[in-house]
């Protein structure tokens, strides 16, 4: 799994739901006020945080 470039796809469909305006739309049809918006950056948010443990547990594993 490469999460950079999960990373540079999902910041593509980000740019593109702004540049569309589709990004404030609901992610589904059940009523919820969440949008496009927050399930990307969501995502976003939990990837690069992976990432950032994956690079810690990795210099952890150099050290020792």
């Amino acid at each position: 799994m490469n999460i950079s470039d999960l990373l540079c796809d999902l910041y593509d469909v980000r740019r593109m739901a702004e540049f569309e305006g589709f990004g404030n739309l609901p992610k589904d049809n059940d009523g919820t006020e969440t949008t496009i918006f927050d399930c990307l950056d969501n995502c976003i948010t939990q990837l690069i945080e992976c990432l950032i443990e994956w690079n810690l547990e990795l210099e952890e594993q150099r050290t020792k």
